[in-house]
């Protein structure tokens, strides 16, 4: 495994590619160390920072120190010339010197699903990412993300709730969950799931780690399911990384008009699948995965595999009244609370029916799982309804 030069080098730089430049000037990790501060200034490359920690006088005390907490906290670092490094990062150019991780990492020939969106989702983009990521998971499929607020903590959490595995990770090194407000969601998926991280243990959420781990969470995945995302949210540069690495795209739809629909469309319309169920996904990564393997007899267990785990899904019926034997005054109602989230009063107009015949319904709509109250007399569909929040 990594040895404490490594970690200390993964520390004191944080770019594969100045650490990629470094070792091939100076070898190995250790003569990184070893090397003389006039050395060290003349490799131009280096910021000011790199140069501080490299040239640190304390940098011994630093090392053990490192060393220490990955022993405390159970943490494997593995080089990418180890057995045990993620075989799908070999193939990026800019590929990590090291990754650092905690929990366990999932079967490389499991089927992955990177799952992305905004970071402030609609009570909708929250609903699809609970319904999709939950039900991929519960079928055996791996969801990645980037354990930040939003559609990200929201699918590691559905894959967790199903028992299903899920790896995330980090624009920081491990040890420092970014945002604070996961902690807790942080804990379990190292219990539970995996998170890991290029960055060595302690290194700080710097704002140009986060666009440039995104290229990690495409490698990892076969895919990439967008749920909602602005015209110029970060989330597409996931999206491009993803498309540079030949990754399929899927973009669950949203409503024109929506601002938080408006990077999906965009993606729509330039060809990425538009998908309005989780077995559609579940079927596609398994021939992605099929196609992948060389070896005659995986390709055969993992064609079963995928059958079952597509199998498995409840094919949602939400989207569509005739399959939801719903009444016709129910019908209506349904039908006003799919255009939007509506406040009573709305319905009661939009309905024609009375107080209580409407009340009537409501009651019983939600009794069936089919809508919500949002707030206090606003109601909106729990599957593929609208909401413009």
């Amino acid at each position: 495994m990594a040895d404490s030069y490594d970690c200390w080098l993964s520390c004191a730089v944080n770019t594969a590619e100045h650490i990629e430049k470094l070792l091939a000037h100076f070898k190995t990790a250790r003569e990184v160390f070893e090397a003389d501060e006039k050395e060290l200034r003349a490799q131009d490359y280096l910021n000011e920072a790199e140069l501080t920690y490299l040239t640190d006088p304390r940098k011994e005390r630093n090392m053990e120190m490192q060393n220490r907490f990955v022993e405390q906290n159970r943490i494997r670092a593995v080089r990418y010339d180890e057995e045990g490094y993620p075989e799908r990062f070999l193939m990026l150019s800019d590929r990590p010197y090291c990754m650092f991780y905690q929990g366990t990492l999932p079967e490389k020939n499991l089927p992955a699903l990177a799952v992305v969106g905004s970071r402030r989702p609609s009570i909708y983009g929250e609903e699809m990412t609970e319904d999709f990521a939950g039900a991929l998971a519960g079928a055996g499929i791996v969801i990645i993300s980037g354990i930040a607020m939003g559609i990200d903590g929201i699918s590691h959490k559905a894959a967790l709730d199903v028992g299903g595995k899920t790896v995330g990770i980090l624009g920081s090194g491990i040890g420092v969950p970014y945002p604070k407000e996961n902690w807790t969601l942080y804990r379990e998926m190292c219990e539970k799931g995996c998170v890991m991280s290029e960055y060595g243990p302690g290194v700080p959420p710097l704002k140009y780690h986060f666009p440039h781990r995104n290229r990690l969470i495409s490698a990892l995945s076969d895919g990439i399911l967008v749920v909602e995302a602005a015209e110029r949210s970060g989330t597409l540069i996931t999206v491009d990384r993803g498309l540079e690495q030949g990754k399929e795209i899927y973009v669950i739809p949203g409503r024109i008009g929506d601002r938080m629909s408006a990077g999906c469309l965009q993606l729509i319309k330039q060809g990425a699948r538009l998908v309005t169920d989780p077995a559609e996904i579940a079927l596609d990564l398994a021939e992605i995965v099929n196609n992948r393997l060389q070896n005659e007899t995986n390709r055969e267990d993992i064609s079963e595999n995928s059958k079952n785990c597509a199998n498995s899904i409840k094919l949602s019926k939400k989207s569509e009244n005739g399959n939801l034997g719903l009444a016709r005054d129910e019908k209506v109602v349904y039908d006003l609370c799919r255009l939007d989230t509506r406040h009573f009063d709305a319905l009661l107009q939009g309905s024609g029916l009375t107080v209580a015949r409407l009340s009537e319904i409501l009651y019983g709509l939600q009794a069936k799982g089919l809508i919500r109250q949002t707030v206090p007399n606003y109601y909106s569909v729990t599957g593929f309804g609208g909401y413009n929040g």
